[in-house]
């Protein structure tokens, strides 16, 4: 018996070595294979890498001249490097000898492997142990390479970490081989066969009754002996049996509470078979517009729900049978308050194999949510009408606007043209006529009042007549621009000269101009930026009646100019500052307190137009009181 149980050792601790012997050799020669294979996707990588950064344009081209930076690329066994051109002459090369040959004298290049190479080389030369990299380097993708950077090492230092790492695989397997048997026998004496002996006397002493349980042996061997632990295996199952009994009681009633979750569901759920027989209905009492489970369960889909519907839900059955996947459905059933809609979703339940399947189809009411969905498209195809009718009423009231404006225009030139006439007449002919004459004097006076009126309230009037022109031709888009270089400081200043017989005007007004000329060009139409600026500074003018007025041209940020016009006047109110630029809006309390007649309200609309129409930004920063700040901002073209 004992030399039968040493044997058993040795059998098991020959089959060890021989497994240990057969995987650690298939271990070794992968591994082996996988470090040959990366220390030559390293070597191959490091000879690219000065030919892929060149590509890049991170590495000079020079760069093949210095030993340190290519031993550093390519590592210590760089041998030669070369930049050649399309024409094959060499530009830049290891060695300063070869710079200006062409790769035909060179005898170490064969030149037909650079002839139509467009995508990186590799190359090796097992008899003289070297790898040869050649990389195109190319302006665009996909066109003709302008230069070949050529790399070349050695491989001896690649070969002998190979054959390192084999003979290190080889002694370690070696090693492991001797010691794991040696622990696995070890292992096997002290820890197997012992306790197996003992089992086998525990099963004798049972066998001899001092157990409840019979053993039966068939084997004498220690495997023998294991074969009576069945016995112990059996009390387990027993033991786990009653575990599993348990857990039967605790699933029955976690299915009943299941199965009251899904009759306490708002949804209606529904089982369907291939046919289309209804297996179970789950459904609320209060359902008023599902059939009864009596009148459904056990009937076809086309026996309850009209033909066209029927045929629908049963392809969905069949799809969702067949496929495996979840089918969506929306449809409506009459009920006694009228149509009700409903979403559902089904899902297969059963045998995959197909028709031998079931579904289970759960419905919810969507009633309310279609009705939703009716009135926001109603209400959407109502908004596209209301659209196009104000699209339309917008070109009729420019169209109108454009014709009566241009019909003011010929009777207030003709007005204007005689009234100037009438004045100069008057004054020239029949106002020195009345001299010594208190009467004919006073008259006189208010004649000439009353032309200069005429006169005054002619101008305004045309003034309001261009400007709604203006408006109406850059919101429809007819205004020509003509925009050019200009230089904003010449802006600033054109404009202040223009508005200085005004500030000359009014004593105790002072008009005060901070332009920076070292500005960058801006592209704009110049007569409609000189429009915007004599506009704001028009207005802080007259609402200005004392005090001074600040023209500033800056640059607060690159590329951005700024225009500001500052005055010291009675400024604008918070809520009133967005809304000035709006059509015939003018500030409330703003009016000026001396006589100077209000505008119509567009200027600064159309200023605004204008400064959005070259991508700029205006704005007024106030505080009541204080006076304002007209703010223009416009990228520089």
């Amino acid at each position: 018996m004992h030399m039968f149980k040493k044997s058993l050792i040795l059998n098991i601790g020959a089959a060890v070595l021989l497994v240990e012997f057969v995987v650690l050799t298939s271990l070794g020669l992968f591994y082996t294979e996988r470090f040959a294979t990366e220390i030559d996707r390293y070597l191959e990588n490091s000879i690219s890498l000065p030919g892929e950064l060149m590509n890049r344009q991170l590495l000079r081209y020079e760069s093949v001249n210095n030993q340190e930076i290519m031993a550093e690329l390519v590592g210590d066994e760089f041998l030669d490097g070369m930049v050649i051109g399309a024409d094959g002459r060499v530009f830049y090369a290891h060695k300063p000898e070869l710079v200006g040959k062409s790769i035909i004298d060179i005898p170490d290049i064969n030149p037909n492997i650079l002839t139509g190479v467009t995508d990186p080389l590799l190359m090796y030369d097992t008899k003289k142990e070297t790898i040869t990299a050649i990389t195109p380097v190319h302006a665009l993708e996909k066109t003709k390479p302008y230069f070949l950077v050529y790399i070349k090492a050695g491989t001896k230092e690649a070969k002998s970490q190979k054959r390192r790492i084999a003979a290190l695989f080889i002694f370690g397997s070696a090693i492991c081989i001797i010691l794991t048997s040696l622990a696995i026998i070890t292992h096997l004496r002290r820890q197997v066969t012992k306790p197996l002996s003992d089992l086998k006397e525990n099963a004798d002493a049972m066998r001899r009754g001092e157990r409840n349980a019979a053993i039966t042996v068939d084997r004498e061997d220690e495997i023998g002996s294991l074969s009576k632990s069945f016995i112990s295996m059996h009390g387990a199952i027993n033991q786990k049996i009653d575990e599993l009994e348990t857990a039967n009681l605790a699933l029955e009633e976690r299915e009943g509470h299941l199965q009251a979750m899904v009759e306490a569901f708002p949804d209606r759920i529904i089982i369907l078979d291939w046919e289309g027989f209804y297996i179970n209905v789950y459904a609320t009492e209060r359902d008023d517009v599902f059939h009864s489970e009596n009148n459904i369960v056990g009937r076809r889909i086309h026996d309850i729900h009209p033909k066209t519907l029927a045929d629908r839900a049963l392809a969905v059955v069949r799809r969702t049978i067949t496929t495996g996947t979840s089918q969506d459905m929306d449809y409506y059933l009459e009920g006694p308050n009228g149509r009700v809609w409903f979403e559902s979703r089904t899902s297969r339940i059963g045998d995959k194999d197909g028709e031998a399947g079931r579904v289970i189809w759960v419905a919810r009411d969507i009633t309310y949510r279609k009705d939703i969905e009716q009135r926001l498209t109603r209400a959407k195809e109502d908004a596209e009408r209301i659209s196009i009718r104000l699209r339309e009423l917008d070109k009729t009231k420019s169209a109108l606007v454009s014709s009566v404006s241009h019909e003011l225009r010929t009777p207030l030139t003709s007005l204007l043209g005689f009234s100037k006439l009438i004045l100069k007449n008057f004054s020239k002919n029949f106002w020195p006529l009345a001299k010594g004459d208190h009467t004919r004097l006073t008259k006189g006076a208010q004649i000439i009042e009353n032309l200069n009126i005429l006169i005054h309230e002619g101008n305004r009037l045309t003034r309001l007549i261009n400007d709604v022109l203006d408006l109406n031709k850059i919101e429809m888009g007819y205004t020509e621009w003509r925009e050019e270089k200009v230089n904003p400081a010449e802006l600033a200043k054109n404009a202040a000269n223009a508005v200085s017989g005004q500030f000359n005007d009014n004593p105790h007004l002072t008009l005060v101009t901070q332009i920076d000329s070292d500005l960058p060009s801006l592209v704009v139409d110049a007569d409609r930026m000189l429009q915007v600026l004599l506009n704001i500074l028009t207005n802080a003018a007259k609402f200005t009646p004392s005090g001074m007025v600040t023209l500033r041209t800056n640059s607060p940020v690159k590329g951005v100019v700024r225009f500001e016009v500052e005055d010291t006047g009675p400024g604008i109110h918070t809520q009133e500052q967005e809304r000035i630029f709006e059509v015939f809006h003018q500030a409330k309390d703003s009016a000026p307190t001396f006589d100077k007649p209000l505008g119509a309200g567009l200027g600064l609309a159309i200023c605004r137009e204008i400064i959005e129409h070259h991508n700029g930004t205006i704005w007024v920063e106030s505080t009541p009181g204080h006076g304002a700040t007209f703010i223009i901002e416009l990228p520089v073209g």
